[in-house]
C-alpha cells in the first residue's frame, strides 16, 4: 500500500463528524479508539483532545441537549448528574458571561428518512465542545470544535431510550475523564514536552465558519488528497487539472512551501437491507490547516477552515456523476478563491 493510500484510508476512517454535516481528520493511532467508541461507547484513559479541556471553566459552559422533546429534560439532568458525581462543577451553573464563549452540545436526536427508507432514521450521536480558535496563517478568529466524540452515522430503525442513554453516559464520561486528567495539579500530571495537541489530528466545526474570499485569495499552494473508493485515481487527474488551470500549485505534502491541505471526498456506503438499492453518499471539499485554541494558545489542532459538503441517501453514483460533483465542488472553491 502506498503512503498516499495509507493517508487516505487513515483520513477517512478517522474523519470526525457531527450529524449530517462536518468531518475532520485524526491521528492513525486514534482509529482503533474511534471505532471502539462508535460501537461500544467504551471509555478510553484519555483522548487526543484532552489538552483542549485544560483550564476550561465548566461553570461558564452551558450544556445544550439536542434530543427528542419527551427526553430532553431527563437527559439534560442525567448529564449534569454525571458531572456532579465526578466532583466537577456543573456546566452552565454560572452564566454571568453572555453569550458564553464555549458551549457543550450533546446530540442524541435522529432524523426520520421515511421518504427514502421507510421506517428508518439517520442517527449520529455526538458530544462537542465549541469555542473560538485562531488561524495563525491569517490571524483570524472563528468558532470551531475543540473536543469531540461521536458514533458513526447509522441508517436504522427507531432508536430506543436505552441506546440513547448508553450514548449519553459514554460520551459524557469520556469528556469527564479527559477533563479531570487535563486539570490535575501539576505534580499529578504526566510529564509532556509541551501543551500542544498532536498536529496530525483535527476536529470539526459544529457550525462551519469559513474564511472570507480575501483570505482564500492568499492561498497559492495546495496539497491534494482525494478519497473516492475505486475511482480515486480517475478523479485525481481531473481535480489536478482543474486546480492547476486556475493557477494553483500542487505539492505532495501539506506544509511544503506553505501548502495548505485540501481534502476532496466522494464516498458511498451501501445500505443493504436497511434501504435496498440506496447508498449513504457523503461528498465534501475541505481546506485543512492549523488553528490554536484562543483560550489556550499553546494548544493547537488541525481544522477545516473552509468546507462545502453534503450527506444524501441516493442510488449508487456512477463515475460520471462523481466527476460532475467533484467539478462543482472545486468550482465553488475556485470562485471564492478568485481575485475580485
Amino acid at each position: 500500500m502506498s503512503n498516499e493510500t495509507i493517508r487516505q484510508v487513515r483520513d477517512r476512517l478517522a474523519r470526525m463528524r457531527t450529524p449530517l454535516s462536518s468531518f475532520r481528520h485524526t491521528a492513525w493511532s486514534l482509529i482503533i479508539l474511534t471505532l471502539a467508541l462508535a460501537s461500544t461507547t467504551s471509555i478510553a484513559a484519555t483522548t487526543a483532545y484532552m489538552s483542549s479541556t485544560e483550564q476550561l471553566d465548566l461553570r461558564q459552559v452551558p450544556l445544550i441537549v439536542v434530543a427528542p422533546d419527551k427526553l430532553k429534560a431527563v437527559l439534560h439532568h442525567r448529564a449534569l448528574t454525571l458531572f456532579a458525581e465526578a466532583g466537577l462543577p456543573i456546566p452552565g451553573s454560572d452564566l454571568s458571561q453572555r453569550p458564553p464563549s464555549a458551549v457543550l452540545t450533546l446530540t442524541l436526536d435522529s432524523r426520520p428518512i421515511d421518504d427514502l427508507c421507510p421506517g428508518k432514521v439517520l442517527y449520529a450521536p455526538s458530544l462537542a465542545l465549541t469555542e473560538p480558535v485562531t488561524i495563525p496563517r491569517i490571524g483570524s478568529t472563528i468558532r470551531d470544535t475543540t473536543w469531540l466524540i461521536e458514533s458513526d452515522k447509522e441508517v436504522r430503525g427507531p432508536v430506543d431510550d436505552e441506546r440513547i442513554t448508553t450514548n449519553l453516559d459514554g460520551f459524557v464520561r469520556q469528556f469527564i475523564t479527559d477533563y479531570k486528567t487535563a486539570n490535575r495539579q501539576p505534580q499529578e500530571r504526566p510529564a509532556t514536552p509541551d501543551m500542544s495537541v498532536d498536529p496530525q489530528f483535527s476536529l470539526t466545526p459544529s457550525t462551519p465558519q469559513q474564511q472570507t474570499d480575501r483570505d482564500l485569495q492568499k492561498i497559492r499552494v495546495l496539497s491534494l488528497s482525494i478519497l473516492a473508493g475505486r475511482w480515486t485515481s480517475a478523479l485525481r487527474a481531473n481535480a489536478e487539472r482543474q486546480l492547476t488551470e486556475a493557477g494553483l500549485r500542487l505539492v505532495p505534502n501539506a506544509g511544503e512551501n506553505g501548502a495548505i491541505s485540501m481534502s476532496l471526498e466522494l464516498t458511498q456506503r451501501a445500505l443493504d437491507d436497511r434501504c435496498p438499492g440506496k447508498v449513504l453518499y457523503e461528498q465534501g471539499l475541505y481546506l485543512v490547516e492549523q488553528v490554536r485554541v484562543t483560550r489556550r494558545p499553546l494548544v493547537s489542532l488541525w481544522s477545516d477552515t473552509w468546507l462545502q459538503e453534503s450527506v444524501r441517501i441516493v442510488p449508487p453514483r456512477s463515475l460520471r456523476e462523481l466527476e460532475t460533483d467533484q467539478r462543482l465542488l472545486l468550482q465553488e472553491f475556485l470562485q471564492s478563491h478568485a481575485t475580485r
